[in-house]
């Protein structure tokens, strides 16, 4: 998924031209901490997320399985993640902490690896890519969940821009 990743982020200064800002989805994930604003677009079988994540404390970092495989940019931000492995739908022990600042690019290949991450002292700006769907159990809200504000929406774009100009 490394090498997806890097192609993805070949890719990305046209994908944030102004004249492509139509081609990605915004949602709000706030059903559990950590809250996320994440813009989405498709690209044949992957998905590419960007994510502005917001801190949370350690117990309340939501501990999750993906429903597919996927590679993540952190661009910036203090990001601690606690990783874990175990099949089903029950937390499984957890296996290592990691701390990072600033860039880090990792993968999750395995259907039963969990991980749960948090932004220490600030938002972290990530970049996530993701292969077909696995036939794996992963958390999901309750409640539906909402786009984000104009506002935000713009913000993230001219922050991603920024970064991939």
């Amino acid at each position: 998924m490394l090498a997806q990743l890097d192609a993805i982020e070949a890719l990305m200064p046209g994908w944030l031209d102004k004249d492509a800002e139509d081609h990605w989805q915004s949602v709000l994930i706030d059903y559990h901490p950590p809250i996320v604003e994440r813009l989405w677009r498709q690209h044949g079988e992957q998905r590419v997320f960007l994510h502005r994540i917001h801190p949370c404390t350690p117990d309340q970092a939501l501990f999750h399985p993906h429903p597919w495989p996927s590679a993540m940019r952190v661009i910036s931000g203090t990001y601690e993640m606690t990783i874990g492995h175990g099949p089903g739908e029950q937390e499984p022990p957890v296996a290592a902490r990691i701390v990072s600042r600033g860039d880090l690019r990792y993968e999750m290949t395995d259907p039963d690896a969990w991980h749960a991450v948090r932004p220490v002292d600030g938002p972290a700006i990530t970049l996530m890519v993701t292969g077909a769907p696995w036939a794996r159990w992963a958390p999901r809200s309750n409640h539906p969940l909402k786009p984000l504000p104009d506002a935000t929406r713009q913000e993230l774009l001219d922050i991603f821009r920024r970064h991939y100009p």
